[in-house]
C-alpha cells in the first residue's frame, strides 16, 4: 500500500516547456473539439497542459505542438491520464512516431546540458 507521503515515481524524465499545444478531442460528443493552451512540461511519455477545461480522464485526443529548440512539429494520438482540477491535464502519448520521440529526447537532453553549465 502506497502512502501519500511517498515521492511520486515517474517512468519518463520530464522537462519544463513553454509553448502552445493544440489538442483535438476525438471522443467528445459536445463542446469545442479544438482547443489551444500552454504546455507546462514534456517527456517522451506525455505532457502536461495548463487548462481549466473540464475534460475527463480517459478522453482521447490528438495533440499538436512545436518544440522550441528546432520548431519540429509533433502530432500524437494521446489520452488524458489524470486531471488536476483548476490546473491542467496530464496527457499520455498513445501513438508517437520514432522521429518525434527522438526530437523530444534531444530537447530534454539540451535542457539538461544547459542546466549543468549554469
Amino acid at each position: 500500500m502506497r502512502s501519500s507521503a511517498q515521492p511520486e515515481r515517474r517512468r519518463f524524465e520530464r522537462a519544463p516547456i513553454t509553448t502552445h499545444v493544440e489538442f483535438e478531442l476525438t471522443n467528445s460528443s459536445s463542446g469545442p473539439s479544438r482547443i489551444r493552451r500552454h504546455m507546462a512540461n514534456i517527456s517522451t511519455g506525455g505532457l502536461f497542459i495548463s487548462t481549466q477545461e473540464p475534460i475527463r480522464p480517459g478522453t482521447r485526443m490528438v495533440v499538436r505542438f512545436e518544440l522550441p529548440s528546432n520548431k519540429h512539429r509533433v502530432i500524437a494520438i494521446s489520452r488524458v491520464s489524470y486531471v488536476k482540477k483548476g490546473t491542467g491535464l496530464g496527457v499520455e502519448f498513445l501513438g508517437l512516431d520514432d522521429e518525434d520521440r527522438e526530437e523530444i529526447e534531444a530537447y530534454i537532453e539540451t535542457l539538461k546540458s544547459v542546466s549543468r553549465v549554469s
